[in-house]
């Protein structure tokens, strides 16, 4: 697991579809992009069906052209894998 520290969380919307983005940075100075396809889930505990969902009251809502070049790049990469 590496340690690293919140900068910015984005909700992404490109298209119909949304995306939760989180900029971290670790103390070494290394940024990482964390992309989230699913801002809910839903998911079977024994019998009965739970939801969870992200906290997006402190997100910025964005569109996906108006990110940064090197963000847009990192999204584009994560989301052509899944």
């Amino acid at each position: 697991m590496i340690r690293s520290d919140l900068e910015r969380v984005y909700v992404v919307k490109d298209g119909s579809k949304k995306y939760l983005v989180e900029v971290r940075k670790c103390p070494t100075g290394k940024v990482y992009v964390v992309v989230h396809r699913n801002i809910s889930v839903t998911y079977v505990k024994g019998d009965e069906v739970k939801e969870w969902s992200h906290d997006i009251s402190k997100t910025e809502e964005v569109d996906f052209k108006s990110l940064p070049t090197h963000i847009r790049s990192v999204i584009s990469l994560n989301l052509r894998k899944l």
